[in-house]
């Protein structure tokens, strides 16, 4: 159970025009003789799906095979249902109706055959929905999640309150893309529909499968979402936070029910405060430290012992140690050790299990030069993940840490506050977001960021 404090620092703000909801130039630069991007053509691709091709998508290019009636008759490779598969279940992530899905996979069956197309073939268009330099990076447009969202953000741009539901479906094709070819689309959405049929499906339970939220210092507001994407609240309720001066909102699982709740600290008397549920109330954990008289100290929360609770600790950033107790009240440190952290200007301390191996462990990320740190052990010595980023040229950014598909190991995002988008990455490395939206949350003065898994799955 991976579970994560609040982080409040500074970053930085690269605008993905297509995520943050601006205007775009069409797909296509021009029109494309009819044949082009056909599904018998060879362009060179790029993997649509890191992990590779599975034995399930072979298997399922064997029936397709036998049900597709249109373009992709007879042209169904393991490799494209994994391009598919990626469509899908970014659209399913995003908490949208099925048919968002067939909307984007006829267009996916249009534009590139299925295909993530690296070689420029039409103009500068990439990727599987052959989107223009004007939409993202090269990087960003060959990422089958970063493509997915930016195309659909801009049909929910095209068709507010959900009116992509009952337009045609080549229509809204049509009006997202832009194509010279208008009437290639509708034709193709019935075999859109057997795709998306076979692939579309509930996700099985995963406990530690983080999502977002956000605290309003406004109102003393929560406001929780178990989906990685825009929409409404899962769970929203008021307390009255706002009148605790400086309080740092905490998010954990404090009782071990596989559901992260919050909380809060108390920086005026170095108080904790904790509750397990979803709504307002009395603390059902509660306690006094003297954690008020060390300046500057970040309250860190994690299972630091592997009991499946989190609980408490603190950095100092005067000396660079980590203080670390795995109860619920006031005491000696069961873990404590010193780092030279503290030679870092800014460093942003980061908490999470890199390793899966049940237990949250540190790092810290370095927003001079963009480069993150981790260690699996509670103890000082080399990194054991450590990359570089150009995040320093994000304005802002507050870095996010969480286990976002699932896979029982933290992994590291950031939220713009410029422009409201959250983008988040499942891998320990460098390289293009595997969840990006955009959310309206830059309209909410202060909003606190939250991380947690709400729903336990």
């Amino acid at each position: 159970m991976k579970r994560r404090f609040l982080l409040r620092a500074a970053l930085t703000a690269l605008t993905l025009t297509a995520v943050a909801g601006l205007s775009v130039a069409p797909a296509h630069a021009g029109p494309l003789p009819p044949g082009e991007m056909s599904a018998a053509a060879a362009y060179a691709t790029a993997a649509c799906d890191s992990r590779g091709v599975t034995a399930s998508d072979n298997a399922l290019a064997t029936t397709l095979n036998g049900k597709l009636t249109k373009k992709m008759d007879g042209y169904m490779t393991g490799y494209r249902v994994s391009c598919a598969r990626m469509v899908v279940n970014t659209v399913r992530d995003l908490g949208l109706h099925s048919r968002a899905a067939v909307i984007a996979i006829t267009t996916v069956i249009v534009e590139s055959g299925l295909q993530n197309i690296s070689e420029e073939v039409d103009h500068d268009s990439l990727g599987l929905f052959q989107q223009r330099a004007s939409w993202g990076t090269g990087a960003q447009r060959l990422n089958p999640a970063w493509a997915t969202n930016a195309f659909i953000n801009k049909m929910k741009r095209e068709y507010p309150n959900n009116g992509w539901m009952s337009a045609p479906i080549g229509q809204v094709c049509q009006t997202v893309q832009v194509s010279a070819y208008p009437d290639r689309y509708q034709t193709e959405a019935s075999d859109a529909q057997i795709i998306v049929d076979h692939l579309w499906q509930t996700p099985a339970p995963v406990a530690g499968k983080d999502s977002t939220g956000y605290y309003n210092p406004a109102d003393g507001t929560f406001h929780l979402r178990n989906a990685l994407g825009d929409g409404a609240s899962s769970m929203a309720w008021d307390t009255a936070l706002e009148t605790v001066p400086g309080a740092v909102v905490l998010t954990g699982d404090w009782n071990g029910d596989g559901k992260d709740s919050t909380g809060y600290y108390n920086p005026a008397d170095g108080t904790f405060h904790l509750r397990n549920t979803h709504d307002d109330g009395p603390s059902n954990a509660a306690w006094d430290t003297a954690l008020e008289s060390i300046p500057g100290a970040v309250v860190l929360t994690g299972d630091w012992n592997g009991d499946g609770k989190d609980s408490t600790g603190y950095y100092n950033p005067a000396d660079g140690t980590f203080h670390l107790r795995n109860t619920h009240d006031d005491g000696p440190s069961n873990t404590a050790w010193g780092t030279e952290f503290e030679t870092v200007p800014g460093a942003v301390i980061l908490t999470g299990d890199w390793n899966g191996d049940g237990k949250d462990s540190f790092g810290y990320y370095n927003p001079a030069d963009g480069s993150f740190h981790l260690r699996n052990a509670h103890s000082d010595g080399p990194s054991d993940h450590a990359w570089a980023t150009e995040l320093e040229t994000v304005p802002g950014a507050v870095v996010l840490t969480g286990d976002w598909n699932g896979d029982g190991k933290d992994s590291t995002g950031y939220y713009n506050p410029a422009d409201g988008t959250f983008h988040l990455r499942d891998t320990l490395d460098e390289g293009p977001s595997d969840y990006a939206w955009a959310t309206e949350l830059e309209t909410v003065s202060g909003a606190a960021v939250l991380i947690g898994d709400w729903n336990g799955v």
